[in-house]
């Protein structure tokens, strides 16, 4: 079964605590018989028997969390064990000699432990409460008996001077403690959220790594495809024709079948160019990738005009919100990709399609609205992730290669169901800009 960070911080906690509780065990009987100090046993035993009834419903807690009968172990239970353990720290630092007793230092073990699993938030209110029981410590305790003894060794005229000077210590060891907090609250937990940081990239670099070994393993078969469907798509060329000079007669006394032979002779004429393109952009990299740089408005305008002369019965939209002089680095890629994602409102929604240009800083933002039927929730996590496609015949290539070539490009894409999902979808698209002196 999966554990979570949570379940496994929460363990750890159980079996630090079962140390702290035996190593409390120990030293109270090694002061008691070994070192022949009295101390308030009864209090100290109510404490030490408190962490350890509250260690027993711990162990009750991450059985019934393995077995699914509880709610799993969040970050502000983690933060009520470590707060529970710095209290239980100061009771017993209570009775045994308050900020003198040299343990005091161990408020700091619960505060890094904190620092480094749990959001800041929490290491700060953890530090607050660690400083306030140390502080209350320096003037609320119960002095060891030792202490009166070492008073009596000092009785002559010096006394003053010590005492001034053990008090002095005190509050240097206080304000020690105080900076020292502070100090891993605020570095340490930068340091972890580095490595936190660190981690996180190296994963998002994973999973690139992982895209792009897509991506070669689609060129490959894109390539060898290409070369496949080469001679089927001539055959299928030929044999149309031949099929409109057998029926000329038929095929001018009825228009629909004239339009559908139309139709499939601009459908094959255009695959066959496709199929062209692909093949001579084989091994000329630069032609895909390498780009130039256009005026905004002269680069949409002419991709609209190119889908409104494919797609003359649509309903096309262009909102332009830009000022000349923007400009932007464009390749076949990136037409290809916004192609693609302009073609699929349009396969959903032919009666209307609305296109909006922004300027966002730095950034262009392109907005695409249709009114179809909206995507599924499967839809929404999947797309840009692996293929997928929701069409009877569709591979779901295009929209993975077009999120990768707007990822390269240093854009993002995203989305998103408008209102509801009988109000279509909106995909939302940003681009850097280009400086026009580049």
């Amino acid at each position: 079964m999966f554990e979570s960070a949570n379940d496994i911080h929460l363990k750890r906690l159980f079996k630090l605590r079962n140390l702290a509780i035996a190593g409390q065990i120990i030293a109270i009987l090694f002061t008691q018989h070994f070192l022949d100090i009295p101390l308030p046993l009864t209090a100290l035993a109510l404490i030490v028997l408190s962490a350890f009834i509250f260690n027993i419903y711990v162990w009750y807690r991450l059985n019934q969390s393995n077995t699914n009968s509880l709610q799993p172990v969040t970050e502000n239970e983690i933060f009520f064990h470590l707060a529970f353990d710095v209290i239980t720290l100061g009771l017993i630092l209570y009775f045994t000699g308050g900020a003198s007793n040299p343990f005091i230092l161990l408020f700091l073990f619960p505060l890094t432990i904190t620092v480094t699993i749990l959001p800041v938030r929490y290491a700060w209110l953890l530090a607050v409460l660690s400083v306030i029981c140390y502080s209350l410590l320096m003037f609320y305790y119960q002095p060891l008996p030792i202490e009166h003894d070492i008073h009596a060794m000092h009785s002559d005229t010096r006394s003053n001077t010590n005492s001034t000077e053990y008090n002095l210590h005190l509050i240097g060891m206080w304000m020690a403690f105080i900076l020292n907090a502070c100090l891993i609250t605020y570095y340490v937990y930068g340091m972890s959220n580095t490595l936190r940081y660190q981690q996180k990239q190296l994963a998002d670099a994973r999973e690139q790594t992982l895209r792009d070994e897509q991506l070669v393993l689609l060129g490959t078969l894109a390539a060898s495809t290409a070369h496949e469907l080469g001679t089927p798509l001539g055959t299928m060329s030929l044999l149309v024709n031949e099929i409109e000079l057998e029926l000329a007669e038929t095929i001018k006394q009825n228009v629909r079948i004239q339009k559908d032979f139309t139709t499939l002779k601009s459908q094959i004429t255009r695959c066959k160019s496709s199929l062209t393109d692909l093949s001579a952009s084989v091994g000329a990299s630069s032609d895909l990738f390498g780009g130039q740089k256009q005026d905004i408005q002269v680069y949409f305008l002419n991709l609209l005009n190119d889908l409104r002369n494919q797609y003359s019965n649509v309903n096309l939209i262009f909102n332009n919100n830009i000022n000349t002089g923007s400009f932007l680095y464009t390749d076949r890629t990136l037409s290809l990709s916004l192609v693609n994602i302009i073609e699929n409102a349009i396969e959903v929604s032919p009666d209307f399609v609305d296109i909006t240009l922004e300027r966002i800083g730095n950034f262009i933002k392109i907005t695409i609205n249709d009114n179809g039927p909206g995507l599924s929730e499967q839809a929404l996590q999947t797309i840009g992730e692996k293929p997928f496609s929701e069409k009877e015949l569709g591979l779901g290539l295009g929209l993975f290669l077009a999120y990768a070539a707007i990822k390269r490009r240093g854009g993002t894409i995203n989305h998103v169901n408008r209102i509801n999902n009988e109000s279509g979808s909106q995909t939302s698209i940003t681009l850097p800009l280009s400086n026009a002196n580049d």
